[in-house]
């Protein structure tokens, strides 16, 4: 550990990275959790353990725990079809239509390219997207090819909230964030925004790194609108012991 926040410093200058957050875990305690450069350069405000960032794809991991949680309590079965749970679900293919799984929804394998157009920046609703899935033409034959797929999550959390009878927010939360005592992690940046502690966006053009908009993602929130701090992801990494072993 010795030299750790030297090299980290180094590093995200050299990279030009605005800020990070960093811990790390040792048999199955949080050794080192700290915050490195600005959350806000403008403002010289410096990332603390409890800044809020966009954690986008890493929602996924709790969309799939959400329907563990579900398949454990049998309330669902990971290779019966979707229509099953959800008697209106719709593809462009009939066979796709017919076959999907829940499996099928999150291992990208559905047949269908992003089609990342039909919800980004889009005014629908998750239902109404949902409803629209019937339109979007697939490009390869279901569990043929690996194509990523951020619908199909999103249709997963649609179907968490539908067998819950709440949503796949509420459920998170209530089956996931409370339990693991993640205290400060939510699903909308709005919700950031409000908060004394955040990151604002930041990306890299010739050179330069300027701030951007906050982009909202509610819509397809199940594959990438969570925020959370350094502090709430330990707690969430301190949940999967084998992941965080790595015999020698």
């Amino acid at each position: 550990m010795q030299g750790l926040s030297e090299f980290i410093n180094k590093t995200i200058q050299e990279w030009k990275v605005p800020g990070l957050a960093i811990a790390i875990i040792k048999d199955s305690q949080i050794i080192f959790c700290e915050g490195f450069g600005l959350r806000d350069v403008e403002n010289n405000l410096k990332v603390t353990q409890k800044t809020l960032f966009a954690v986008a794809s890493c929602t996924k991991a709790f969309t799939t725990m959400a329907m563990g949680i579900l398949a454990d309590r049998g309330k669902l079965d990971w290779d019966k079809p979707v229509r099953n749970y959800l008697p209106t679900f719709k593809l462009y293919d009939s066979y796709a239509t017919e076959h999907m799984t829940p499996r099928d929804l999150v291992t990208h394998r559905s047949g269908l390219p992003r089609h990342d157009f039909a919800w980004y920046g889009s005014v629908f609703t998750r239902q109404e997207i949902f409803e629209r899935l019937q339109y979007l033409q697939p490009t390869q034959e279901l569990r043929t090819t690996f194509q990523y797929q951020n619908l199909m999550y999103m249709t997963a959390g649609y179907l968490v909230g539908e067998i819950a009878q709440s949503s796949w927010e509420d459920f998170v939360q209530q089956e996931i964030f409370n339990p693991l005592g993640i205290k400060n992690s939510h699903f909308a940046v709005f919700k950031s925004q409000k908060s004394d502690d955040f990151a604002f966006p930041y990306k890299q053009k010739d050179e330069e790194v300027n701030k951007i908009p906050f982009r909202n993602m509610d819509t397809i929130g199940p594959a990438g609108s969570m925020n959370s701090n350094i502090t709430d992801m330990a707690q969430w990494l301190l949940l999967h012991p084998k992941i965080l072993y790595f015999p020698e």
